[in-house]
């Protein structure tokens, strides 16, 4: 008899302790997480582990939103929130979280921006709760830099150069030999998530080929100052230097280099030239500079360079 309860006692005492097992991991799997901030040599996102003190969920969603606004340890990172910005929070029913931040987080521009927006995102939907977050501003739905509303957000939207890049296959457009037309250049552009493909693909435009028999289209002083989309359209502001055309090329293959390559990426149909954000009227006082730009296919070689 007695050698029977002591087995029942172990046995129950096996139970438990497994049950205890269970739940701790249960715990520490949802407890850790990740917290991004941004790597200020990289201009990119960085990630370390944290363990969550809270175990009630809307005290984690608190918590997270705080540690988004405190420095990490490193100083070559920074944290993705001003430390003087005030947040609260809406949990929808469809899964959903509405982060609403005060004026102080229209002091975040350009890259940061967008670095602050994929933290807060990444972050907080490591929750399992958490499907995709609305960021507001006063109230409002955020308005990216082209007046765009920014509309809800999952992991999925960002891509950080810490963890992965991705190589995107496109279609640049150089000068041939004689300048007269172009010659098409498919290439893999290392993809990281902070700049779109479109500008990406203008810069390789402006540092040039690096395959033989393909030539310069656009001046190495030109600085692509923004781009952006509408509604099909793409808008390029370029500095005064694009309108140093190079002595050996036509006007067309320095137009159409940039309109071909732009036109070849997807939701792009027309390119809108600007110069330091404004409208020119012409090109060198030869083309028709206001209106925008459809893709030339007159002007390709029918010969095309492979990679």
């Amino acid at each position: 008899m007695k050698r029977s309860l002591v087995l029942i006692i172990l046995i129950l005492a096996s139970v438990l302790m497994v049950a205890c097992s269970n739940r701790e991991d249960d715990v520490d799997g949802e407890s850790k997480v990740a917290v991004y901030y941004i790597n200020t040599d990289t201009k990119g996102l960085i990630n370390e582990s944290y363990q969550l003190i809270s175990t009630d969920f809307e005290e984690q969603i608190n918590e997270l939103l705080y540690m988004l606004k405190l420095n990490p340890e490193k100083l070559a990172y920074k944290s993705a929130l001003p430390g003087d910005v005030k947040s609260d929070y809406t949990l929808n029913e469809d899964g959903s979280l509405t982060v609403n931040f005060d004026s102080v987080y229209n002091s975040l521009t350009g890259v940061d921006e967008i670095l602050a927006r994929a933290a807060i995102v990444k972050t907080l939907t490591q929750l399992q709760a958490i499907e995709y977050v609305q960021i507001n501003v006063n109230g409002n739905p955020l308005i990216d830099s082209n007046g765009d509303v920014v509309g809800p957000l999952t992991a999925e939207d960002f891509i950080d150069d810490t963890e992965t890049n991705t190589n995107y296959r496109v279609k640049l457009y150089f000068a041939n030999e004689s300048g007269d037309a172009l010659i098409e250049y498919d290439t893999d552009i290392n993809y990281s998530g902070v700049e779109s493909i479109e500008e990406l693909a203008i810069k390789q435009l402006i540092n040039g080929p690096t395959k033989m028999g393909l030539y310069d289209t656009i001046p190495k002083d030109t600085v692509l100052l923004n781009l952006y989309k509408t509604d099909g359209t793409c808008f390029v502001d370029f500095n005064e230097k694009f309108l140093e055309k190079l002595p050996d090329i036509t006007e067309k293959v320095a137009i159409y280099s940039v309109v071909n390559t732009l036109v070849e990426l997807p939701g792009n149909n027309k390119v809108q030239f600007r110069i330091n954000g404004e409208i020119q009227k012409t090109y060198l006082e030869s083309l028709d500079f206001d209106v925008p730009f459809e893709r030339n296919l007159d002007i390709i070689e029918t010969s095309k360079q492979d990679n």
